[in-house]
């Protein structure tokens, strides 16, 4: 057996070697893999209990740094997407405490620590406050969606998370119905830079009928 060893020892060399550089690709995989997680954020929107209009929204950071929440956009949509319309809820003025239960009048901007949950109001109010953008009343919105535009740390461009829910009535009654578990983080440049222009453009907005 030592003499097959021996004069086999180049090619156990070579398998040997690979072997050695697969486990230290992995490895390097998850580095890479720890790393990624750690600069990318992961922001959560889910009602804080029930489907009914009534529940709260809730925004959690589950980053592993703190986040600064910039805005949060509100798009409704008419049946088969004819109509829609975007707002911000920013321009309702005030500014989050992460540690307390925000008021209806706030305005959902300032920051959110690692682990931290802000409540947003009722999904009744944030509909109505959208729909005061236009002629619009409750039974004409077919489903809405929440965008929540963020500053984190290791990130250059704005970060968002994005969740979209279906209005449908039951028993005489509006109820909230998501088709996701989970909230999608926007992660492509492209949809990244438009959430930006959209926010810079509410800014402008909100400035100039301010003046």
């Amino acid at each position: 057996m030592w003499n097959w060893i021996a004069e086999s020892s180049e090619p156990l060399n070579v398998l040997l070697n690979g072997a050695m550089l697969v486990v230290w690709a992995l490895y390097f995989q998850l580095l890479l893999n720890g790393y990624r997680r750690s600069r990318s954020s992961k922001i959560l929107i889910n009602r804080a209990n029930g489907h009914s209009l009534d529940t709260k929204c809730v925004v959690t950071n589950m980053s592993t740094e703190a986040v600064y929440i910039e805005g949060i956009i509100v798009e409704t949509f008419s049946k088969n997407d004819e109509e829609s319309l975007t707002c911000s809820l920013t321009d309702r003025g005030g500014s989050i405490n992460p540690y307390e239960t925000s008021e209806e009048e706030d305005g959902y901007q300032g920051p959110l620590g690692s682990g931290k949950t802000v409540a947003l109001g009722s999904y009744r109010k944030i509909i109505e406050h959208a729909l005061r953008q236009g002629e619009w009343d409750i039974s004409h919105l077919h489903r809405l969606t929440l965008t929540v535009v963020a500053t984190y740390g290791p990130e250059d461009r704005p970060v968002a998370a994005q969740r979209e829910y279906h209005l449908v009535e039951r028993a005489g009654r509006h109820v909230l119905c998501s088709d996701t578990v989970t909230t999608r983080q926007i992660r492509s440049v492209s949809e990244r830079r438009k959430i930006e222009q959209q926010i810079q453009e509410e800014v402008g907005a909100e400035s100039t009928t301010g003046e």
